[in-house]
């Protein structure tokens, strides 16, 4: 049985580690050999999308993600390091780079249910579900994901970058979703 709060406790000591992302990377992986235990554990808050913070500091963010079908978020930044789990569904996450024009197309990274992803405090990417059923996943963050100075996202219509509020990430994911 996966318990969120002992889990959310192990993270928090993973601050203390010299590698941190990867403490929790490990945590992550562990949890996901039975990704049901993951979805029976938060099978009531996992019929609609959203983000539930299970903690929130300056120096950590645990938080349930459920994205809903179709769903694309614009593009942003963290500016902060990222682990991502995935327990049910998928999630696209299309990669950017910033090169001499802006933002340079970098790849795909398909998380499946199972699949742990560290992402560096660099990185730039848009979130999409493409498939025909909810996402669910945990996030955990070096920082606060909500308050985080100097994070960014992309206007999905010009393009320019802009300074980062996560009602316009709202905004623009509607407009963006199927």
């Amino acid at each position: 049985m996966f318990d969120p709060d002992r889990f959310v406790a192990a993270c928090q000591d993973a601050l203390h580690d010299a590698n941190p992302a990867a403490t929790i990377a490990a945590l992550l992986t562990d949890a996901l050999r039975e990704p049901q235990a993951l979805a029976d554990a938060f099978a009531a808050g996992a019929d609609k999308p959203g983000v539930v913070p299970l903690y929130r500091s300056d120096a950590l963010t645990v938080a349930h993600v459920i994205s809903a079908p179709g769903s694309r978020s614009p593009i942003h930044n963290h500016r902060m390091w990222g682990v991502i789990g995935i327990y049910a569904g998928q999630e696209d996450n299309h990669l950017y780079r910033r090169d001499a024009d802006g933002l340079a197309d970098d790849g795909l990274k398909s998380l499946r249910a199972g699949d742990v992803f560290i992402m560096d405090p660099e990185l730039i990417h848009a979130v999409a579900n493409p498939r025909g059923d909810l996402n669910g996943g945990l996030h955990v963050y070096g920082g606060d994901l909500m308050a985080r100075p100097g994070r960014s996202l992309w206007d999905p219509d010009s393009g320019a970058e802009q300074a980062y509020a996560f009602e316009r990430v709202l905004e623009y994911t509607a407009r963006l979703s199927s």
